[in-house]
């Protein structure tokens, strides 16, 4: 039976990996039919007319080494039946054969891949972890299993299938993504199509604890993967991604008090989308003032501000502060303010940062220093009292 469960990647063609190399392959299935039968033979890969390093080629390997994402090469192991070697298949945050011991809480039929089955489960706001079921499982094939709350590592046998989490990666995007033009960088990948196989490169790279993932939207480089040491430094980058090399772990880090000691910003009056100066009694209750402020013990501050302490943005106001203008005459008031040096990553700590107040004429007239710390899932700010007709505004990230 030949092979089945290929992907979009490349292996090395080293000459102590290389079996053969065989040209005017013109299908993945003649090629994968090639290394079935050969004892030397664990994996291929097939390059397609569209390769631009090799055409209708078939690579015969012992192993496939310094995988690579491609989009027009397509590898996969010689047996599907192989637990050892379907298990280098699939990422690190995969586990092949073994499934939850809780109860499931949905299925859902016809699911062609385990990464489908987890985008599904991502999508459900009950489901954490899944299991799929391969084309070969006798009583389920290609079926995927929705399980409903936190579970530890699967423990209980099953036969062709793959379980995980809801997500592989807990990353920061856009703002806060690791720097990657100094020294920590160990490697740089290209033609990595997912952030998934990113972090997967780094985490069975010994060296490497932080990636930065390109995605085709992103601003610098496109479909390119870093492999980091370290992240110390972070940066603006749009359409990119960075996180550690697991998620396993990131929740036995101690986080720092404010991350459990906060105040709340959950008011709607201080979104982004909420106009300041045209609703009247918007937080003034006698209706003769206009706009809202942050500054403890005026009528017209916004309700949900206690003065200077730690907070979270949370419901209607948003879930984080916001970084771009303009947000005059935003945010239920009339100076709208905004932070700038981005946000920080997971464990840089609290950091310093400013928030300016938008005026008529694009020119922040008042600013002040505010701190921000990365909470894993949210960021807790330190905020303070600001002059009446000000306030920070939040906007949904």
């Amino acid at each position: 039976e030949s092979c089945s469960c290929s992907g979009g990647y490349t292996c090395s063609l080293e000459s102590d990996q290389l079996i053969d190399l065989i040209f005017g392959i013109s299908s993945e299935l003649s090629c994968a039919e090639l290394c079935y039968p050969n004892p030397e033979c664990e994996y291929y890969s097939w390059y397609t007319p569209e390769s631009p390093f090799l055409q209708n080629a078939c690579a015969l390997l012992k192993s496939c080494s310094a995988r690579a994402g491609s989009n027009t090469c397509f590898s996969g192991p010689s047996d599907c039946l192989d637990t050892d070697i379907i298990e280098s298949e699939y990422p690190l945050c995969f586990t092949v054969g073994s499934t939850w011991i809780e109860d499931l809480s949905k299925g859902v039929a016809n699911v062609t891949s385990p990464y489908d089955c987890q985008s599904l489960c991502n999508a459900d706001p009950d489901c954490s972890s899944f299991t799929w079921f391969d084309t070969l499982a006798s009583l389920h094939p290609n079926f995927c299993e929705f399980y409903p709350s936190q579970v530890s590592h699967p423990t209980s046998h099953c036969s062709y299938c793959v379980s995980g989490l809801s997500t592989c990666t807990c990353s920061i995007t856009n703002h806060g993504t690791c720097e990657t033009n100094n020294d920590l960088v160990i490697d740089i990948l290209q033609d990595v199509a997912t952030e998934v196989q990113c972090q997967d490169m780094c985490a069975r790279n010994e060296k490497c604890s932080w990636y930065v993932w390109y995605s085709a939207q992103g601003d610098r480089l496109q479909m390119t993967c870093f492999l980091l040491e370290s992240c110390i430094n972070t940066m603006e980058c749009q359409g990119c991604y960075s996180g550690p090399d697991n998620c396993q772990d990131i929740n036995t880090v101690t986080l720092p008090p404010q991350c459990s000691n906060y105040q709340v910003l959950d008011s709607f009056t201080r979104n982004v989308q909420v106009p300041g100066g045209s609703i009247s009694g918007l937080c003034d209750s006698s209706g003769s003032y206009l706009y809202c402020c942050d500054k403890v013990g005026y009528s017209y501050a916004h309700p949900d501000w206690a003065g200077s302490a730690y907070y979270r943005f949370s419901g209607a106001a948003g879930t984080q502060l916001a970084e771009d203008t303009p947000v005059y005459l935003k945010c239920g008031t009339n100076q709208g303010g905004y932070m700038v040096g981005g946000h920080p990553a997971v464990g840089e700590g609290e950091v310093s940062r400013t928030v300016y107040f938008d005026t008529s004429n694009g020119s922040p007239s008042y600013h002040t220093e505010i701190t921000v710390t990365n909470c894993f899932d949210f960021y807790v700010y330190y905020l303070v009292d600001v002059s009446c007709d000000r306030g920070y505004c939040g906007v949904f990230v």
